[in-house]
C-alpha cells in the first residue's frame, strides 16, 4: 500500500506526519528501498497550512487520535498538495485485538518484567505489588481500540469531504504476522488536475 502511494507521487519521498504518539515510522523504516528519503513533520505545522513538500503523507497508528472534524480538516489540507496520502493503523478493530490488549498485554509484562534491563526494584513493586505496569498499557491499548476508524468510518469521512481530485480507497490487509491493519489510501487523479491546469 506504501508502495501504491509512492509510485503516484512526485518524489520518492515518505512525509511523516508526526504526532508524538505510537509507534510510528520506526515500524516501517526496516521494509524501505534505500533510495526513499524519509522526512518528519509535526502535525502542528500541517494544521496551520499546506506543506509544500513532494511524496508520500503518512499518518502511522495515530491518526485515531484526532477527532472527526480535526482528522476531516488533516485529509483537506493534505489534498491542497495533489500528493499521496495514507493512513495506517497497526491495530484494527476485531474481537482478538481487544483480547489481546486486555489479557495478553498484561500478561506479558508480568512474565517479562524480572528480565528487563537494567534492574529496578521500583519496576517489581509497579508491577506485582502495584500493578500500575501491566494495567495502564493494557487499559490505554485498549482505549485506543475503542477510538479506531473503521473502513467504514475512514469511507464516511471522505465521502464528506468534497475533495473530488482524489480518489479513495480504504480497507484491511495482513500486515505480516497474522494480523490485519486497517489503511485508508487516497491518490490524486493526476489527469483531471493537469487538463483543469
Amino acid at each position: 500500500m506504501v508502495e501504491r502511494g509512492l509510485r503516484h507521487a512526485n518524489a520518492q519521498t515518505i512525509i511523516n506526519i508526526d504526532q508524538r504518539n505510537g509507534a510510528g515510522l520506526e515500524t516501517l523504516r526496516p521494509h524501505l528501498q534505500p533510495s526513499v528519503r524519509l522526512h518528519n513533520l509535526p502535525l502542528p505545522k500541517v494544521d496551520t497550512n499546506a506543506p509544500q513538500t513532494e511524496g508520500l503523507y503518512l499518518s502511522i497508528n495515530s491518526f485515531h487520535q484526532l477527532p472527526p472534524q480535526r482528522a476531516a480538516k488533516l485529509l483537506t489540507t493534505l489534498a491542497q498538495t495533489n500528493q499521496p496520502i495514507a493512513v495506517v493503523e497497526g491495530n484494527n478493530d476485531s474481537l482478538w485485538q481487544a483480547v489481546g490488549m486486555l489479557f495478553f498485554v498484561p500478561l506479558t509484562i508480568i512474565l517479562a518484567t524480572p528480565f528487563v534491563r537494567p534492574f529496578r526494584w521500583s519496576r517489581l513493586i509497579f508491577t506485582y505489588l502495584i500493578p500500575i505496569l501491566p494495567l495502564v498499557p493494557s487499559i490505554a491499548g485498549f482505549l485506543a481500540l475503542i477510538k479506531l476508524y473503521a473502513p467504514r468510518d475512514l469511507d464516511a469521512l471522505v465521502a464528506r469531504l468534497r475533495i473530488d481530485h482524489y480518489t479513495w480507497e480504504s480497507g484491511k490487509m495482513d500486515n505480516g504476522r497474522g494480523g490485519k491493519i486497517i489503511y485508508l489510501l487516497g491518490l490524486p487523479r493526476r489527469e483531471e488536475t493537469a487538463a483543469a491546469g
